[in-house]
């Protein structure tokens, strides 16, 4: 059974910049993601904070969202859990 193409949750929000590298990562790792509202920071700049979202197949959800809390980590934008 191929899964529904029309059953796919947000994982990310952003500035495009911030949304493209994950998506390039994502799609190093396997996974198929897609940007939306692109066109809205072309029209409107950064009236619009965050106005573009990453989505990935349902399926693929808790991998793509451990790949980008990495991508955080990495770039320390998200405090590491101590144990």
């Amino acid at each position: 059974m191929r899964p529904d193409a029309n059953d796919v949750v947000k994982v990310a929000s952003g500035d495009h910049v911030l949304i493209e590298l994950y998506r390039n990562r994502l799609a190093d790792e396997g996974i198929e993601a897609k940007a939306l509202g692109e066109s809205l920071e072309a029209s409107f700049g950064t009236a619009i904070a965050g106005s573009v979202e990453l989505w990935v197949h349902r399926g693929d959800a808790a991998r793509a969202a451990d790949v980008i809390r990495a991508m955080e980590r990495d770039r320390g934008t998200i405090e590491m859990e101590t144990a």
